[in-house]
């Protein structure tokens, strides 16, 4: 492949990398460790249970419902966008949107042996792996200079949130 076709490529194709890595890093993290919690009420296991007894093609509707919720989550913010309340549809889409991606995880995690069975769902499942990998290989260099940067300002950041804080506390 020619230096400048790869790079057009590359160009185009790092906002899907960056979202990926966004949604792989946080919010599909954030999802384990809220569902790592809800697993221990009874009925939460009860249904993760009864949901691992599923073939695969009986999984695959299952998507369908937070898919379904989101669409509702949609027009509800678009209802409250178009009645003069912007901010109360932002935080209702990203909400919703949040509760979504986190039913999906558990449908996932519940049911991913018999997905995996599925020979298609499986390859496409590594082609999903290999665009992660490829993307975390562009992205490496930009995440360490990010996080070397974060961990020399902590302490400034730090000092600069309880000035803030103190400001906020003599003002009342």
């Amino acid at each position: 492949m020619p230096r400048l076709l790869r790079r057009l490529l590359n160009l185009l194709l790092l906002p899907l990398a960056l979202l990926m890595v966004l949604l792989e890093d946080v919010v599909w993290a954030g999802a384990v460790a809220v569902l790592r919690a809800l697993r221990r009420a009874a009925p939460v296991r009860a249904l993760e249970a009864w949901l691992g007894t599923l073939s695969g093609y009986a999984a695959l509707p299952l998507f369908l419902i937070p898919e379904l919720v989101g669409v509702a989550g949609k027009l509800w913010a678009i209802a409250l966008l178009a009645s003069g309340h912007p901010l109360a549809a932002l935080e209702a889409y990203v909400l919703i949107r949040l509760v979504c991606t986190l039913i999906a995880v558990f449908i996932y995690q519940s049911c991913s042996p018999a997905l995996l069975r599925l020979a298609w769902f499986a390859r496409a499942l590594g082609w999903v792996h290999i665009a992660r990998d490829w993307a975390m290989a562009l992205l490496r260099p930009a995440l360490a200079w990010g996080r070397t940067l974060v961990r020399r300002s902590r302490g400034r950041l730090a000092l600069r949130w309880l000035a803030i804080r103190r400001h906020l506390r003599a003002e009342r």
